[in-house]
Formats: structure tokens, sequence, C-alpha cells
């Protein structure tokens, strides 16, 4: 779709001189305008497949280590004991904390350790963020019944706490940052590092977008401009950090030729919907890689993650859940049974899982916005495409439980068992 294209904000044009002037480059065609959202990277005229859209020095993004480096240098020279207790901060803690430093400062007092003010300033305002947290109570009441309801409470508890930690470090240092580091500016903070933070195995060379169990989040000012668009092809290249070059570069290409006046994309990757709202504040109509977690009592020392399992449309990934109902099942039979899986099992699991699916489903939310509360559009266009793929996987569940239960009655046929199907049985007298 073709865009008008509109002068770009000073925040902006502030930006772009501060991405130059530390050794970045930006493709001439680059665009910054302004949608609902923040902005948009919009061609200024056509752009060949294979472009480089933006160059950035390693020395650009802001680390965890960078971060607390920024920190320690800006605390009183008799706040020692508050270096040492930043060092047992998270990583999510020390950004933010970065990040928010930065409001302590008008601009002729900042210290030249926090080098970020134009990439911040470029940033949505808190406004224009549309992550769960940022959701009205009207707008998070829609989600309840849905893992997505308990996710964001879980998260908002766990970020406050790290927020007041961070505070009370801060008031100890200096009685007037205290009150700057509201919740609100460390809130805004954290959705930017959970929308926009790339792994620091992308600073490699060979960089990749999956996380290694030693990476950490980090901030890659303006390789992080671009929406998101699945399946765009593109590429991160990075100049060899063992060469002679002092500071590295990470390159952002697209492969896919751009017209002019059309919008410029990245690829975040493959996330489901439920992803998407929490930490980016956007959905996908009819998302292929929505999934829903599901959790078996007593079963879970099957799953390694501890975190239950992840299943996707047409039930991709239901094989260990089916396990785990399995041997739930068999495990609760008498001693004095054979302990082998046995077509009885088959069918008290199928109907378990089924059972367990279509319970989730019954108690999604109906899908109707509430005409006595008021929903903005773009929450209720999250609201519909996170529903549409939750009911379609558990209805995806649902079916596998049927498939296995009719392969095991036809097992129980050929060896000669007599099945009684639910609803075949006389009913019961009821107990006086």
């Amino acid at each position: 779709m073709s865009l008008a294209l509109y002068p770009e904000p000073k925040e902006v044009r502030r930006f772009r001189k501060w991405l130059l002037k530390n050794g970045a480059q930006v493709h001439e065609a680059v665009h910054f305008q302004k949608n609902s959202s923040g902005f948009s990277i919009v061609a200024r005229k056509d752009v060949p497949e294979d472009s480089t859209i933006v160059s950035v020095p390693f020395g650009l993004a802001i680390t965890p280590a960078s971060a607390l480096k920024a920190l320690s240098e800006i605390l009183p020279n008799e706040a020692r004991a508050l270096i040492n207790s930043l060092q047992k901060w998270s990583e999510r803690q020390l950004i933010c904390s970065y990040i928010c430093a930065h409001r302590f400062f008008d601009e002729k007092s900042t210290p030249t350790s926090l080098k970020h003010g134009p990439y911040i300033d470029s940033l949505p305002p808190p406004e224009k963020l549309r992550t769960a947290l940022h959701f009205t109570p009207a707008e998070l009441e829609l989600f309840r019944g849905t893992n997505l309801y308990g996710a964001t409470n879980d998260r908002r508890n766990a970020w406050q706490l790290e927020w007041q930690q961070c505070r009370s470090v801060f008031s100890a240092a200096n009685p007037k940052w205290g009150p700057l580091l509201t919740w609100e500016c460390y809130l805004t903070a954290a959705t930017y590092l959970s929308s926009r933070a790339f792994p620091s195995s992308l600073l490699t060379d060979q960089p990749s977008l999956y996380p290694t169990p030693d990476s950490h989040p980090i901030l890659l000012p303006g390789i992080d401009a671009l929406n998101h668009a699945r399946g765009h092809p593109v590429s991160w290249v990075v100049t060899d950090p063992s060469s002679s070059t002092s500071n590295p570069v990470i390159s952002l290409v697209l492969h896919k030729p751009t017209e002019k006046s059309t919008e410029l994309f990245n690829n975040y990757g493959l996330k489901p919907n439920a992803e998407l709202i929490l930490g980016y504040g956007f959905s996908l109509l009819h998302n292929p890689d929505d999934t829903i977690v599901l959790k078996i009592g007593g079963a879970q020392q099957l799953d390694k993650t501890g975190n239950g399992w992840e299943v996707g449309r047409n039930a991709r990934g239901i094989e260990p859940v089916w396990q785990a109902v399995l041997n739930a099942v068999s495990a609760g039979k008498e001693e004095d049974e054979d302990q082998g899986v046995s077509v009885v099992d088959e069918l008290y699991a199928a109907d378990m899982l089924g059972e367990m699916a279509q319970g989730l489903h019954s108690r999604l939310p109906s899908g109707e916005t509430p005409a006595d509360q008021e929903i903005r559009p773009d929450v209720a266009t999250m609201f519909d495409n996170y529903l549409e793929g939750q009911r379609d996987i558990l209805q995806s569940i649902i079916e596998f439980a049927r498939d296995k239960e009719k392969r095991a009655m036809e097992i129980a046929q050929e060896q000669g068992l007599e099945m009684v199907e639910e609803g075949d049985e006389e009913e019961a007298e009821p107990e006086a």
C-alpha cells in the first residue's frame, strides 16, 4: 500500500543525526513515518533487493554490561555499596534503569555516560504502547479465562517488584532520583526491551536470532526501527569481531525489493499472538505460529522446562502431552495389574485429554466486547486474533483425542474386547 510521506519530526532528525555521528549508516531511502503506534519506516524511493538498510557499530548497543558501567559512573563516589547492589540486578533491571536515568538530568547536565538520549526520545511515548500491561482494566478483563490473562498479571507483579528494588537504590543515592523513577517510566523502558530487544547472539561472527544459554537481551538503535512482517526475508551481517576493526558493525539487509512509498519490514521470527500481545503490542490475523500452553497435574516431571507444553494449530506438539496423559492413566492402575499401556488406558487417556481441552475451550471468553465499556479498536483486534487462535488449537486437540479414541475402539474390536460407548450404558439408579 502506497503511503503519503510527511516531514520527519524533530526527534527523528535528532536521532538520525546522532546515529550518523556515532558511526552508523542509514540507507538514503529510509523515512520515519508517524503512525498510531509511533513510527513505521517507509521507502522514499524504490529499494532494490539485498539492500543494507542500516548499519550500527557494536558500541551503540545497550547491553547489561554497558548499562551497569554507566549507572556506576553516575552514582556518587560514596555509594560503593549501592554499586555492589547493582551487580545483583537482573539484565532487565540494568537496562531499564539506564534508560530511565536519562530522565534524571536535563539536556545540558546529562553525564557523558548516559549517551542514548536521542535514541530514547525517538521511541514511542507510553500512551502509544499497547502491550497487555498497557491495557485498561476493562480491556484486560476481556482476556479472563485465557493463559494471557494470568501471564499479564504475573509479569506485572514481577516487574513491579524489580521497579521497587531499583527505585530504593536510586532514592538512597539521590533523594531527587527516586520520585523520577516512576512505575510508568520503568514499565515503558521494560516495554521497549520486550518489544525491541535482540539476543546478544546477534553480535557474533555468526549472528543468530536464537538465544543461547549465555546470551542476554540487548538494544540496537536503528536496527530495531523496522516493524515486523512474518516470513520477510532479511539477514543480519556482522563484520568479523576478531578482525582488526576496533568496533565491529552489524547490518540489517532486506532481500526483498520495496517500492517507493511502501513500508520497509524486518522479521522478528516466528512468534505466537500471545507473545506478540504480551511483549510487543500487536497481533497477526490467523497467526500460524499460535500456541497454547498446557499443564497436566501430576505429570509435570515429563516437561523439562517446568512451564508446560506448547501446542500449536493442527495439534502441533501434542504428542508429549498425549504421552503424559497416557503415563498418568497407566500409573494410576492397581499394583497387581499389568503396568504396560493397554487399549483401555488409551481410551481413558483419550477421554481425559478430550475433556481437558473441552473444559479449556468452554472457559474461553465469549468473544463479545461489552457495550458499556470503552475498548480501543487495536486492542479489540488483538483480542479477536488471539481468541481465534486459542479456539482453533483447542478444537484441534479435541479432534486429536477423538481420533485416538476411535483408533483405540478399532483395536479393541480387533482384539475381541467388548467395549461399551458412553451413553449406551443404562442410567444408574440415584442413591437414596
